[in-house]
C-alpha cells in the first residue's frame, strides 16, 4: 500500500506523508493505506499531513494507529490541538506533571465528537480496537521542540 501512498503524497519521515499540495483529492480508499502503512511500521503508526509542509501555520493531519499501540505521555508547549475520531476506538487521557492520570475518555469513529486541547497539557492515546483513525488540527510550524515528551523516573 506504500506505493499507494507514494502516489498521493511524499514521504517526509517513515510513516509522515505530506500532501503535494493544499486542495489535493485522495482516494476513497486512503484510510485502508493509513492503516497499512501503520501495521508495517515499528511503531504502528502512520501519518498524512494535509499540509505540504513542516513549516505551513495550519497543520492538519490524519493519524493512523495499529495496536498495540500507546503512546508516551507528552505535550505540545506551543499550540492547541483538536482531536476528531474517524474510526475505530482508543482511550485518550491527560495526565499531571507526576504522569498521574487526571482524566480519560473514549474515543470513537462512531461518534465523531472533538476534543480540544489547549497549550501544555500532557496527554496520550491508547488504541483500543485493531485500529484507530483520527483527525488533528493545530498550528505551525512544526518545529523540532512541538512536542515534549514526559520524564518519568526510572522505577
Amino acid at each position: 500500500m506504500k506505493s499507494n501512498l507514494l502516489s498521493l503524497a511524499k514521504e517526509t519521515l517513515q510513516g509522515v506523508f505530506h500532501a503535494h499540495n493544499w486542495g489535493q483529492e485522495f482516494s476513497e480508499d486512503l484510510f485502508d493505506a493509513l492503516i497499512e502503512e501503520a501495521k508495517i511500521n515499528l511503531n504502528r503508526k502512520a501519518r498524512l499531513c494535509l499540509h505540504p509542509s513542516p513549516a505551513d501555520s495550519l497543520q492538519v493531519t490524519y493519524l493512523a494507529f495499529s495496536r498495540p499501540y500507546s503512546d508516551r505521555i507528552h505535550n505540545h508547549p506551543h499550540t492547541p490541538k483538536v482531536v476528531i475520531p474517524i474510526s475505530g476506538q482508543a482511550k485518550f487521557s491527560t495526565f499531571n506533571i507526576e504522569g498521574k492520570v487526571l482524566s480519560s475518555q473514549i474515543l470513537d469513529g462512531a461518534s465523531p465528537v472533538a476534543v480540544s486541547l489547549p497549550t501544555g497539557v500532557w496527554h496520550a492515546l491508547e488504541v483500543l480496537s485493531p485500529s484507530f483513525i483520527k483527525l488533528e488540527a493545530g498550528t505551525g510550524p512544526f518545529l523540532k521542540d512541538s512536542t515534549v515528551f514526559l520524564q518519568t523516573p526510572e522505577v
